[in-house]
């Protein structure tokens, strides 16, 4: 009993003890009241809940009487800039009758163990969150200028009571206060943080996203992210001794791509509105609003600045480049608007417009003729394609803007597969070095798209940067430029394939900077900028890094159909064989190679054996052969019987097949045979199926420079065809060839001298191809065109045809050739 009075004691005195406090709050020192340590400590002696049976009322400072009654009238319409509360749940809240008036009172109250109460009163539960970046006001309903106020740059410091939770009711962030009294909350937060905090370093400094500005202050990345930017840099002479893969650390590299942030970094207030939602090809990349690129207003439409673009800076460039999404049905006007606003005169697409039978990018350009799209009317002008990429040329018009037209250059890459990468990065170096030749230097940004515009387009932007940096500095940090794009666009550089791949393909971007010279400056100096010697060692360096494999050339069936065991067709680069004979199989012993205008319409190949001939005329049949050059002397042996018949109009059958000579002739370098095949198929009711083949010997592989410009010549006039390069083992001579004609068919059309990258392309397909004695020969054979194409007068900066080799009737020009023996 007397411990039971003793109790009701207790609780008396501390009921007497708050209701004192409470009463005395006001008259506390100010010091005193704001102290963190004190909030703390009070918290954690007493778990005070306010009781809203007991209304005290508020206290009103005269400066803060004056400053409801001016903001009482608007409703403050806030963005909030910190990514941790971009999803956060805003909605109106819904109490019971009772405790209406308490939490309208008191809305802000310390409770314990009162989780699940808050949560199902749908009240924004929030537990230490450190408000890190200041609220964004809109001003002057301009969504494109856009000021970060300063009422709180003072983070909230977290209470570290495990006891204490923080509960906000959302009406009263969005609501003011009724004038005549000050919620609790508001009271404690005007105590606990001041107004303003002068320290830069919280502050973003104000973005105005004029897309054609040059101002050295309007920059993309804001300067809370430079000074919290990832680094990593690397020296070159580094990068350099990781060209083996042996020495290369690709796990290190997998573990630092970890370190880049996958989250939003930004706001996306703009790209989330519900009318710019069915323009985003993808839920989850957005562009963020300092970033994006912002298109003129069309008439009667308030949302039409809209685009799934953001500006990327480059290299020493503030936005340099535009990554953006590839358009849409519903996009695809935006997308001509934004190049047509932006004067933008260099396109570089990464995708093809369907893979894997899914649609990637909308054909914003005509295949022929003109494209009308709205006011926009485009017309290709030009078309030139190659083995991994094509460049079109196309004009546009605006009709609302009759006295201009915009000349756009499109650099279209085709061999780069969606969420992957290149086997070997030599194709995409090849691209960027075309591009970087032919770019002109403007005010206008560079255009970069993919499908979503941030893997393939982040990795290539990455590249081409990188490489224009190390031309004037000896340490590059590929971590911090990619964290600095992804602080302008999310996932730029998608997968961590693409981020190994983009170090692979910038050390070999590096060690072969120095393998072309341009043509007219080798006519003036007669140097190269690397010795033949170094760069064959370096291609021997780069073969090792390709994996080949022969499963079906070592197969027991067809293991004797190969004319030297050590030269086999590799599995990913061999032609399947597809009529059905008795007692064969779909192998022989050849590869696809690419010619420099075309992927896959050469195929390299030895001379048949006398038990392969059936498979040879297999090969012409299934894969549409239409010419042959057969690049040797051949021995007269048991091994080496000819495969075409030796008197005109002689009939020879092989398997299936019924081989004609319609014709023979011949000239100083050439045998020029017309053949005819037929197929004659048996167990089927279709009829007979005829060819024309057209075989050319060489009667002497030492003087190959005429027959390679003849050659091109006619590869120009029916670029369609396909054609077999044929010598006796399948590599020596046929190699040689090929390489030779694309490099000269290369440096005719871009005026550079780089053997080096014609070889390296040619030996992923079959790592014998061009010794050393061969790739020396090589330069010298291009040195002699050269010398010869300039002194005709060809040296203009654009393709040309060879013209002095062939007559009009077609046949060879025999003074012509004679002048050029070597």
């Amino acid at each position: 009993m007397e411990k039971k009075n003793g109790d009701d004691d207790d609780e008396g005195r501390e009921q007497l003890t708050t209701l004192r406090q409470n009463k005395c709050y006001p008259h506390r020192s100010l010091t005193n009241c704001t102290s963190v340590d004190y909030q703390i400590n009070k918290i954690s002696r007493r778990q005070t809940t306010i009781d809203n049976d007991r209304r005290y009322p508020p206290i009103i400072l005269p400066s803060e009487r004056l400053s409801l009654h001016m903001n009482s009238s608007s409703t403050l319409q806030q963005y909030t800039s910190n990514p941790s509360l971009i999803n956060t749940n805003y909605n109106q809240q819904t109490h019971d009758e009772e405790s209406t008036t308490s939490s309208s009172m008191y809305p802000f109250r310390h409770k314990t163990n009162k989780m699940s109460h808050s949560k199902s009163h749908n009240e924004l539960y929030q537990q230490n969150i450190s408000l890190s970046l200041s609220p964004i006001k809109k001003m002057n309903n301009n969504e494109n200028e856009l000021k970060h106020s300063s009422d709180l740059t003072q983070s909230i410091t977290p209470l570290k009571s495990r006891t204490t939770t923080t509960v906000i009711n959302s009406s009263d962030v969005t609501q003011s206060s009724p004038s005549h009294k000050i919620p609790l909350w508001k009271r404690f937060k005007k105590m606990i943080v001041p107004k303003k905090r002068k320290t830069p370093s919280s502050k973003i400094p104000t973005l105005f996203l004029d897309e054609l500005s040059d101002n050295e202050s309007n920059q993309t990345v804001p300067d809370s992210a430079r000074s919290n930017r990832l680094q990593n840099p690397i020296k070159l002479s580094e990068l350099k001794t990781w060209i083996n893969s042996k020495t290369f650390p690709e796990q290190q590299i997998r573990a630092e791509y970890d370190k880049l942030p996958t989250e939003s970094l930004h706001p996306k207030t703009i790209a989330m509105r519900p009318e710019n939602k069915i323009k985003n090809r993808f839920n989850c990349i957005e562009p963020y609003d300092h970033s994006r690129v912002i298109l003129r207003t069309l008439p009667h439409d308030s949302t039409s600045d809209y685009i799934n673009a953001s500006y990327i800076d480059g290299y020493k460039a503030n936005k340099f480049y535009i990554a953006a999404q590839a358009p849409t049905d519903t996009t695809l006007y935006d997308f001509i608007r934004m190049i047509w606003q932006l004067r933008i005169q260099s396109i570089i697409m990464l995708t093809r417009l369907f893979e894997d039978g899914k649609h990637k990018c909308l054909q914003y350009w005509p295949n022929e003729g003109e494209k009308q799209i709205n006011n926009f009317k485009i017309r290709i002008d030009n078309e030139e394609k190659y083995a991994y990429y094509i460049i079109r040329r196309f004009m546009i018009f605006n009709q609302l803007e009759t006295s201009e037209v915009l000349i756009v250059k499109q650099f279209h890459f085709l061999s780069w597969p969606d969420h992957d990468c290149l086997s070997i990065p030599t194709p995409l170096l090849e691209f960027r070095q075309r591009f970087r030749t032919d770019y002109k230097k403007s005010s206008s940004p560079i255009l970069v798209h993919c499908s979503a515009g941030v893997g393939r387009s982040g990795t290539f932007i990455a590249l081409d940067a990188l490489l224009e940096m190390i031309q004037s500095q000896d340490m590059i940090d590929i971590l911090e430029f990619t964290y600095r794009m992804r602080q302008n666009r999310v996932y730029m550089i998608q997968t961590v394939d693409q981020y190994v791949f983009l170090y692979r393909t910038l050390i070999e971007g590096i060690l072969t900077m120095n393998t072309n010279v341009s043509l007219q400056e080798f006519m003036v100096t007669r140097k190269v900028h690397m010795d033949m010697k170094d760069q064959y060692k370096l291609l021997e360096q780069l073969q090792s890094s390709i994996e080949f494999s022969y499963r079906a050339a070592l197969d027991p069936a067809n293991i004797d159909k190969n004319r030297v065991e050590s030269i086999l067709a590799s599995d990913n680069s061999r032609p399947y064989l597809m009529t059905q004979v008795e007692k064969t199989t779909d192998y022989i012993n050849a590869v696809f190679v690419n010619s420099y205008r075309q992927t896959s319409n050469y195929i390299i190949t030895q001379y048949p054996l006398p038990h392969t001939l059936i498979d040879f005329w297999r090969l012409i049949y299934d894969h549409n052969i239409s010419l042959i050059m057969l690049i040797d002397s051949i021995p007269h042996d048991s091994k080496t019987i000819p495969y075409w018949p030796l008197i005109i109009s002689q009939i020879v059958s092989i398997g299936p097949f019924e081989i004609v000579l319609l014709s023979q002739k011949e000239d100083d370098y050439l045998i020029e045979r017309t053949l005819e095949m037929k197929y004659l198929n048996k167990n089927s009711l279709t009829t007979d199926r005829t060819k024309t083949i057209r075989q050319f010997q060489v009667k002497d592989n030492t003087r190959l420079l005429p027959i390679v410009k003849r050659f091109l010549k006619e590869m120009r006039a029916r670029s369609e065809q396909n054609v077999i390069l044929q010598c006796l083992n399948g590599v020596t001579w046929s190699g040689y060839f090929t390489a030779l004609s694309n490099s000269i068919d290369k440096m005719q059309t871009e005026q550079i001298i780089d053997p080096f990258k014609s070889v390296r392309l040619l030996r992923t397909n079959r790592k014998q191809f061009i010794d050393q004695n061969q790739y020396e020969n090589l330069f010298v054979s291009m040195i002699d065109y050269a010398q010869e194409y300039l002194s005709n007068g060809l040296s203009s900066n654009r393709a040309v045809e060879n013209s002095v080799y062939m007559n009009a009737s077609g046949k060879i020009d025999q003074s012509s050739l004679s002048s050029n023996k070597r």
